[in-house]
């Protein structure tokens, strides 16, 4: 995949919390964007794999460390490294990336952004669900074994109901690298939030992808 550069537009007025939640929750969105993509390297393969299997997503240091693993992945060159900041009305971003990657987090954010509402909405109610069902933090390990048939099919329908929302149709192969739907589910509504971070920015126009 080609490397190059990409220019994000800011807009408005930017804080000093602005300029490490964006480029945090961009890169996230990145890293795992680029681990769904097709590996030549057996090595890559490998650190995806375990990077995806590897955390129990019982609390938020599994989504920090899983976020980690996959950063890891990239040589350095591939990264999201800054070139160029301007900050005025209009500014910019510049970043060094893979262009590929970028232009489909782009397109992501912005189909989130135009549907802000009814994704939202959908992830509130599978997030309310889990927490009704008391699966929000259970020992995947031991329990993975012990759904109820009502929990199981719960968890398999919000996992559709997640891969459909993030326009993703390798949902097997995910469920394949995890070995569980639950942490699958759990490790999508995770790149959810991330990703409803990024698209509150372009819906209030700091931003402009």
């Amino acid at each position: 995949m080609e490397e190059g550069k990409y220019k994000i537009a800011v807009n408005g007025r930017w804080t000093l919390e602005d300029l490490y939640v964006f480029p945090r929750a961009y890169e996230q969105v990145y890293f795992l964007m680029y681990s769904l993509l097709p590996q030549e390297e057996d090595l890559a393969v490998e650190r995806i794999q375990h990077a995806y299997a590897a955390f129990p997503w019982r609390g938020g240091y599994s989504a920090v460390n899983f976020y980690n693993q996959l950063k890891y992945v990239l040589p350095k060159n591939q990264r999201p490294a800054i070139v160029s900041i301007q900050y005025a009305s209009p500014g910019w971003i510049e970043l060094a990336l893979l262009v590929g990657v970028a232009v489909s987090v782009e397109r992501l954010i912005k189909s989130i952004a135009n549907s802000i509402d009814r994704a939202n909405q959908v992830y509130h109610n599978i997030h309310t669900g889990l927490q009704q069902r008391k699966l929000l933090r259970i020992e995947t390990k031991r329990k993975e074994l012990q759904l109820k048939k009502e929990e199981r099919e719960y968890v398999d329908d919000s996992l559709k109901q997640m891969a459909q929302l993030l326009g993703f149709k390798n949902l097997a192969e995910i469920n394949a690298r995890t070995g569980n739907p639950y942490i699958t589910l759990k490790i999508l509504l995770s790149f959810y939030r991330r990703l409803r971070t990024l698209a509150d920015y372009q819906k209030r126009g700091k931003t402009n992808l």
